[in-house]
């Protein structure tokens, strides 16, 4: 799920990731998800949440193993195959696609039964097992969780450096960075596509769904896009861009073509939005011909809250990494500095001049949204500008919904530099064969053949391990809190360090010379997307320069 590894329109700096905690650290090399079965994640349930014996309640909970698909890919096959809207499925958490994961999901028990559930499964979906049935009183809910247990395999290691490298994990941690499956997969980039729908820029928001948008479909380059967004883009036509459409995955943009052909049905037309209207062929039926302003936003809307709050939290996340990035970079990683937020007694507040040195595994930021402060140093005014570039607020970032209502999105405290709890690791020899202890029963169902990953999103990491000479493996099993990647604890001791100087931002992109009205250089600021530029090193620091 690396939005950068698919089509290259992204890559970690972009995302906000370039610091380490341990610049001095030799790191180990190697490739990790070279094959599902290296990356097993078992979902940790609260222990409060727990089930109680009586047929009664209403929901049905059971136990979800996949192969090949993310959470969102994965229910969204399960309801359709039980012939179910997808609402009616909870979880606590969003698992990976390149992994072979485990987790809890619940679905109103007057929706489904469980013999039901388990014969669709076993005929329809033979990347998927379900098992441990019972009843529960609750819908469970995102964030809904203790943690994830990491079974991880990385391929080809330095075995010399291992050893100081797990011992800095163990005891420095790493930054608690958003991994790179947060910001899209596939060519679309789901942070750009959170900021249009934080902007309410419907338009934009279909755009860059189809691939349509002009900054990002041009980095791909000529023939670059997929087949069906090129018959989007000749065409304007839903129903034929849904007929080139791959039967698994992409299932926002299939419901968003769905939607547009409802609309393009009812008008008797295509949409085309580069007109600005409906581009109608025949006479339009009961609506008429509308705006494409007003089809776009009608058609995004229609999708679920759930996917439209993730491309939200998207564009706060990638704001997230660019602060902690920065936090490291000016102040370190050795302890917390005045102006800080800190956690304290369950809460958090502003470290002061009078507290003593408070440790590092204290210091919090915060993912913009309601009821959230930000820090009351230079990292609180580099967030707020940030925001501020893109006419927003740090307690004003509502999200439209169907009907003319809004809600507002949370915020949340998160922690900078965190640690694996009940870490433990060892050396195998590379015989390039999945140890037993990693293998998951993916198809226990009776399924001889292993499932078709749905996407190439781990290609680079697959090439790089074709092409090592067999080595020393190394299995690692720990467990993180909630919203912690493993692939970033990787990360740290598995990427090389490039000169450990620090990366800051300025918001402008004007020379000095102020040669135009101040107005319309605004003006043409605003309408250039934020990319991060990477500056060569200058008087000890780089510059990330926004345009």
């Amino acid at each position: 799920m690396d939005c950068g590894s698919l089509r290259g329109i992204a890559d970690e700096v972009d995302c906000g990731i370039s610091a380490f905690i341990n610049w001095e650290l030799t790191p180990i090399g190697g490739s990790l998800k070279s094959c599902p079965e290296d990356f097993v994640v078992e979902e940790l349930p609260l222990e409060d949440f727990e089930e109680e014996a009586s047929d009664a309640l209403p929901f049905l909970r059971f136990r979800l193993t996949k192969r090949g698909l993310d959470t969102l890919e994965a229910v969204d096959a399960l309801a359709n195959a039980c012939h179910l809207s997808a609402q009616k499925f909870g979880f606590a958490g969003i698992k990976d696609s390149f992994a072979i994961t485990t987790q809890e999901i619940t679905v109103e028990a007057s929706a489904i039964s469980e013999a039901a559930l388990r014969n669709v499964v076993k005929e329809h979906l033979p990347y998927m097992e379900v098992n441990h049935f019972r009843r529960c009183p609750k819908r469970l809910v995102p964030g809904q969780l203790k943690g994830n247990r990491f079974i991880l395999r990385v391929r080809g290691v330095s075995p010399s450096a291992v050893p100081a490298a797990m011992e800095s994990l163990q005891s420095r941690g790493f930054i608690n960075y958003v991994g790179m499956q947060r910001f899209g997969k596939g060519g679309l980039r789901s942070d750009q596509l959170g900021l249009a729908y934080l902007q309410k820029n419907y338009e934009r928001c279909v755009d860059l769904l189809l691939r349509q948008a002009g900054d990002d479909t041009v980095s791909l380059g000529p023939g670059r896009l997929p087949k069906w967004a090129e018959v989007f883009r000749r065409t304007h036509s839903a129903d034929a861009a849904l007929r080139r459409l791959p039967v698994e995955g992409v299932w926002a943009e299939r419901r968003l073509l769905q939607s547009l052909k409802r609309r393009q049905e009812l008008d008797g037309g295509t949409a085309g939005g580069t007109a600005g209207r409906m581009v109608g062929h025949g006479a339009p039926k009961k609506g008429g011909e509308g705006s494409w302003l007003e089809v776009a936003k009608e058609a995004f809307l229609a999708l679920p809250r759930s996917i439209r709050a993730l491309y939200a939290h998207s564009y706060v996340d990638r704001l997230w990494n660019l602060a902690a990035t920065e936090r490291i970079t000016r102040y370190g990683a050795e302890h917390l500095t005045e102006g800080d937020l800190m956690s304290s007694e369950g809460n958090f507040r502003l470290l002061t001049p009078t507290d003593a040195v408070a440790d590092i595994f204290q210091l919090l930021l915060p993912r913009p949204g309601s009821g959230m402060q930000l820090p009351a140093n230079t990292v609180g005014h580099f967030m707020q500008s940030y925001l501020q570039y893109d006419s927003l607020q740090s307690e004003e970032l509502n999200l439209e919904q169907p009907g003319g209502t809004w809600w507002q999105l949370t915020g949340c405290m998160r922690p900078v530099v965190v640690r694996p709890q009940q870490f433990t690791w060892h050396l195998e020899v590379n015989t390039d064969e999945q140890p037993a202890t990693l293998i998951r029963a993916a198809c226990s169902n009776g399924s001889t053949e292993p499932a078709r990953v749905t996407r190439a999103t781990n290609h680079f990491s697959r090439v790089r391990a074709k092409k090592e000479a067999p080595g020393s493996n190394l299995i690692l099993d720990f467990h993180l809190g909630p919203g912690q990647y493993a692939t970033m604890a990787m990360r740290e001791v598995m990427r090389a360090r490039s000169a450990p100087t620090p990366r800051h931002i300025v918001f402008s992109s004007s020379s000095g010379d102020d040669v135009e009205p101040r107005a319309e250089r605004t003006a043409k600021r605003r309408t250039l997307e934020k990319t991060v530029e990477r500056a060569k090193p200058r008087r000890g620091t780089h510059e990330h320069r926004f345009h």
